[in-house]
C-alpha cells in the first residue's frame, strides 16, 4: 500500500481552555485507506519535537471507537495523559473528523481500551485509563535525586506525605539524606520515581537541563524495566472529610520539562490513595503543574479503591483542551 502525501493535523494545548497555555499536542490524522510505516511515524513525531504526537485512524462509520498511537520524539509508548485527552476532546467537541459533537467514545491505545466521557457544557474531557499499577520492591535512594537536583540540599524535616497517611521514609538533609523515594509504574512501560517534596519553594527551585538521576539507582521489579522519569510535587491542601487534595507538580526529565503529565498524575494519584487505603472510597486530586515554565495546566485524577483497600479499582483522568492550529504535512 502506498504511503500518503500529505496528511492532516492540528495542534491543541491541553489540560487548559486558553491557547498557549498547557501542554501542546499535535495529532495527525490517519485514513482509513493509507498506511503509515512506523519509522516515518517516528520521523513526524521528531518534526513536530513535542513531547508527545498522536496518530489518529479513521474510525468505521456505524462505530464510536477510535485506535490512536503515541509517539515521543525517541519512541512509541503504550500510554499518556495529555495525548490522550487532547484527543478526546478533538473528537468530541466536533472538531475532529467527524465533525459531529459525541459525549461518549471508545479509544483504542497500546495500554488497552479506554472508555471515556465528554461534558460538551463545560469542555472535560474523562477518561477511565487502564492501569496495572506497581510500586516497586526497590525505591529509589535521596541521594541519587540530590545528585540531580542539588537545590534540595537542605536541612531535615518532615514532609507532608505524613498527612496522607503513608510513612516518614524519607527527608532531605544537609548530607544528602538516607531515604528514599518510591518508584511506581501506572501500567507496564510508564514509571515514575515519586519525589515529595514539603514547600513550592522546593519546585521553583529545580534546575531544568541538570543531571539525569543515575540509572544504575533505578531498580525495577523483574520484567517491569520501562521508561522512567521523576515526578517532583508538593500537597498543597488537602480535605481528609471529603477525600480531596491539590497539589502542585514539576516533572524534570533529562531531555527537559514537561508542561502537563496525566500519566504521572495518575501513578502520583494511585500511590497516594493506597498510602490512605480506605477500601472502597474515592479520592479526588487536582494537579497544577507547568506554572514555572509559564504553561500553566490543570489535571484532574480520581481514583477508587477495592474494598481490601490495597489495590486499585478504578483510575479516571479528566481535563480539557483548546484548538490552537490547523494544517498539512507533507510526508514526501
Amino acid at each position: 500500500m502506498q504511503q500518503p502525501e500529505e496528511l492532516k493535523f492540528v495542534t491543541l494545548d491541553v489540560f487548559t481552555q486558553t491557547p498557549f497555555l498547557g501542554n501542546p499536542l499535535a495529532i495527525v490524522q490517519i485514513p482509513k485507506a493509507l498506511t503509515l510505516q512506523h519509522h516515518l511515524k517516528q520521523r513526524i513525531a521528531r518534526e513536530f519535537n513535542l513531547s508527545e504526537t498522536v496518530f489518529l485512524y479513521e474510525g468505521e462509520d456505524d462505530t464510536l471507537e477510535r485506535r490512536i498511537e503515541i509517539f515521543t520524539t525517541t519512541e512509541e509508548i503504550p500510554f499518556a495523559g495529555h495525548p490522550t485527552i487532547g484527543t478526546i476532546c478533538y473528537i468530541c467537541a466536533g472538531d475532529g473528523p467527524a465533525e459531529v459533537p459525541v459525549q461518549s467514545l471508545t479509544v483504542l491505545c497500546k495500554a488497552g481500551q479506554l472508555q471515556i466521557q465528554y461534558d460538551r457544557h463545560n469542555g472535560i474531557a474523562e477518561a477511565k485509563v487502564p492501569h496495572n499499577v506497581r510500586i516497586h520492591k526497590t525505591a529509589v535512594p535521596w541521594r541519587s535525586v540530590l545528585q540531580s537536583q542539588p537545590s534540595l540540599l537542605r536541612e531535615p524535616e518532615k514532609r507532608s506525605q505524613r498527612a496522607l497517611g503513608s510513612p516518614s521514609e524519607s527527608s532531605v538533609g544537609v548530607d544528602g539524606g538516607d531515604g528514599v523515594c518510591p518508584l511506581v509504574s501506572i501500567v507496564r512501560g510508564m514509571s515514575f520515581i515519586l519525589v515529595e517534596l514539603s514547600q513550592v519553594e522546593d519546585l521553583l527551585n529545580l534546575k531544568v537541563g541538570s543531571l539525569p538521576i543515575d540509572h544504575s539507582a533505578i531498580k525495577w521489579d523483574d520484567g517491569w524495566s520501562s521508561f522512567t522519569t521523576p515526578y517532583y510535587y508538593v500537597v498543597e491542601s488537602q480535605d481528609p472529610v471529603n477525600r480531596t487534595f491539590k497539589l502542585r507538580a514539576r516533572m524534570i526529565s533529562e531531555i527537559g520539562e514537561d508542561p502537563a503529565t496525566g500519566s504521572a498524575a495518575c501513578t502520583l494519584g494511585a500511590y497516594l490513595a493506597l498510602q490512605i487505603a480506605e477500601g472502597s472510597k474515592t479520592y479526588t486530586f487536582s494537579v497544577d503543574q507547568g506554572v514555572e515554565m509559564g504553561r500553566h495546566s490543570n489535571i484532574g485524577v480520581q481514583v477508587t479503591l477495592e474494598e481490601s483497600g490495597r489495590s486499585i479499582k478504578e483510575v479516571r483522568l479528566s481535563g480539557s483542551a483548546v484548538l490552537v492550529s490547523k494544517g498539512t504535512l507533507k510526508s514526501r
